[in-house]
């Protein structure tokens, strides 16, 4: 079977070679004259180049002029760069006791005529680690001057391209089929990992990928926390569970929170979902272009301060969704937080939630969707119930 790189592309070439070209433009902007690309999803957005090898010592070196795209990575994962990538010119470092692909990258920056230049280097991603920081950092020594990228890419990548809302449109319609699999799978008797296993089939089955990061199915007492937590445990027939998960296509996230109450609900428990929702609804018709994520924020805060819920609200509110590789369906910066001066801009795709875990009762409530920043009114991607859900 003969596949050609044309066909497994995620965008057309030509919007590939573009975003490339926007890159090598910001880096002559910045003066700088090449970046080391260590993050995954910012290979995926340049390239194309679709892969796990980034757990291992994987890099691309960018130049500021028009010199093609050299890729250092591992055997394993050569057909994959030519098959996935526009990327051409792709090196290879071999596993043994005394390797450093750090020195194969030293060698390519060389022979790219980077010796004494200024070189960015993408530091804020899970393909780059410590140790492999540490074997960059003392095996160029001085011999370039190696600076912060500052977020460059994944800056570039904020604001969606027509064809990438396409993607993240239909990562919503499989969620929101999701969502209702989660909730007829509620009853009590039933382990929380049973919910759990129905969102999977769900995703998988409707051509989702496999989510970056484990999902919250939260039940109980466990439900007040902010991260999913190991051992199953069954529904009883007053309970809470707490869902947020990822719905990813073609590496593309979207997100969703709800809680789903079994039994009579407080009265307290009504009341949060009340304030959550009026607060989500103020959040959300807040993000229009010219609005900055700290006052998205501000009125996150302001819903529950004055609901009497300071105490148990979070000090950020959501975040930057898109491409992202495990371990982590949130592809930030922008936090949505106290003062970022971030400003909302169309094309921009943002998942808000209203999380409000009560230590001191053992109630929690949280709703949350994942949203596009428009000219006008944003369009919501992953849908709600229109009630809060109770299974009685």
């Amino acid at each position: 079977m003969s596949i050609t790189a044309e066909a497994l592309l995620p965008f057309p070439r030509e919007e590939h070679l573009a975003r490339q070209e926007r890159l090598r433009a910001a880096l002559r902007e910045r003066g700088v004259d090449a970046m080391l690309v260590f993050s995954q999803e910012s290979l995926f957005w340049l390239t194309g180049y679709d892969s796990g090898g980034f757990v291992f010592f994987q890099c691309a070196v960018v130049t500021a002029g028009d010199r093609p795209i050299v890729l250092l990575t591992r055997k394993p994962d050569l057909l994959q760069a030519q098959m996935t990538s526009t990327i051409r010119d792709i090196r290879i470092w071999w596993d043994s006791d005394d390797a450093n692909p750090a020195a194969d990258l030293k060698d390519i920056l060389s022979e790219l005529g980077l010796a004494g230049g200024r070189v960015a280097i993408e530091l804020n991603t899970h393909g780059l680690t410590g140790w492999n920081l540490w074997r960059c950092q003392q095996t160029f020594g001085d011999w370039c001057q190696l600076e912060d990228d500052g977020h460059l890419i994944r800056k570039l990548r904020v604001v969606k391209s027509s064809a990438e809302l396409d993607i993240m449109r239909e990562a919503g319609k499989i969620l929101d089929r999701s969502l209702e699999a989660v909730i007829a799978a509620a009853a009590p008797g039933r382990l929380d990992s049973d919910l759990k296993a129905a969102y999977l089939t769900s995703i998988l089955g409707d051509g989702a990928d496999m989510p970056p990061n484990a999902p919250i199915f939260n039940s109980g007492e466990r439900a007040v926390f902010g991260r999913g937590v190991t051992k199953p445990r069954r529904l009883e027939a007053i309970d809470q569970v707490l869902v947020e998960y990822p719905v990813a296509f073609r590496h593309y996230n979207v997100k969703t929170e709800w809680t789903i109450l079994l039994g009579n609900v407080p009265d307290q428990q009504r009341r949060m979902y009340d304030v959550a929702r009026e607060t989500l609804t103020r959040m959300t018709d807040l993000a229009r272009p010219g609005i900055s994520l700290g006052e998205i924020f501000d009125a996150y805060a302001d819903g529950l301060d004055r609901a009497g819920f300071a105490k148990s609200r979070y000090g950020a509110t959501g975040y930057s969704v898109g491409i992202s590789y495990a371990p982590t369906s949130m592809d930030v910066p922008p936090m949505i937080y106290a003062g970022n001066a971030t400003i909302c801009e169309p094309g921009m795709t943002l998942f808000y939630h209203v999380m409000n875990g009560d230590g001191d009762s053992g109630l929690t409530m949280g709703v949350g969707h994942t949203l596009v920043v428009t000219e006008g009114a944003p369009e919501i991607l992953t849908g709600l119930p229109d009630e809060l859900t109770v299974i009685t």
